[in-house]
């Protein structure tokens, strides 16, 4: 650690609040209720492009409604919205909500992915939230879900556009198999080591039900095919999916 990575922790530990710098850039942040430098937010990589219906994957090719990795894969969730390309400042701000203890983040970026997707008509559809869980080692590791933290923001955004708002629950989907770290894994590889990774309890809760499932990063889908189609064999009506990022297709 350099000299001036050493006094910007030491300043964030001791004199400042957890958002007491921006988590992409290392400014420090005098207003202590923002959690992004201006120029950053400014900066974030908010998806503008048509989006796939299936996924929220921006598109970039005209005339088609869903992206490639949609069209070619059965995947079992209905609709789905994104909020960032997974490039430059999206990474930074996906890596500093899951490794560097800054959980406030997730729900911070929630929120303004909650009154995104109150614009969408499906939404008025869901009854419930859940969050794709960890497995107890990786949450104790962690201390925090990433994707629970920003599935509260999305709650707390969508409770600022609607008066019925669906509840988040925790405790249905569990992930009943630690898996490794997915990253530099292809989608056959991700689908091998999920499966089976995840079972349902109190599978009467969610008879019948639409949820909205939130994760933090999309990529090969592999992850949100399995969760979807755990709590479609459990009784689900319908699987809708939120993600903080996507890589492009």
């Amino acid at each position: 650690m350099n000299l001036k990575q050493a006094l910007l922790t030491f300043l964030e530990n001791n004199l400042f609040l957890k958002n007491g710098t921006c988590p992409i850039c290392g400014k420090v942040l005098f207003a202590t209720d923002r959690f992004l430098c201006h120029q950053c937010e400014d900066d974030l990589p908010i998806i503008s492009t048509p989006t796939c219906v299936q996924c929220g994957r921006p598109i970039f090719r005209a005339n088609r409604e869903v992206c490639s990795p949609c069209a070619k894969l059965n995947l079992p969730f209905a609709v789905g919205y994104t909020h960032l390309n997974y490039e430059d400042s999206g990474k930074k701000l996906v890596h500093a909500i899951k490794f560097k203890d800054r959980p406030h983040l997730g729900i911070w970026v929630g929120t303004q992915m909650g009154e995104a997707i109150a614009k969408y008509q499906w939404i008025n559809h869901v009854d419930l939230i859940i969050p794709v869980p960890l497995h107890p080692h990786r949450l104790e590791e962690r201390g925090y879900n990433q994707s629970e933290k920003i599935a509260e923001g999305i709650q707390q955004g969508l409770s600022q556009k609607h008066s019925r708002v669906p509840a988040i629950v925790t405790d249905i989907l569990i992930r009943s198999r630690d898996t490794p770290h997915q990253i530099g894994q292809g989608r056959e590889e991700r689908l091998c080591n999920l499966t089976g990774a995840f079972n349902v309890e109190t599978i009467e809760y969610i008879q019948n039900k639409t949820v909205l499932l939130v994760d933090d990063v999309l990529t090969t889908g592999a992850t949100l095919a399995e969760t979807s189609a755990t709590l479609l064999e459990a009784g689900a009506a319908q699987v809708c999916i939120a993600t903080l990022c996507a890589v492009a297709e």
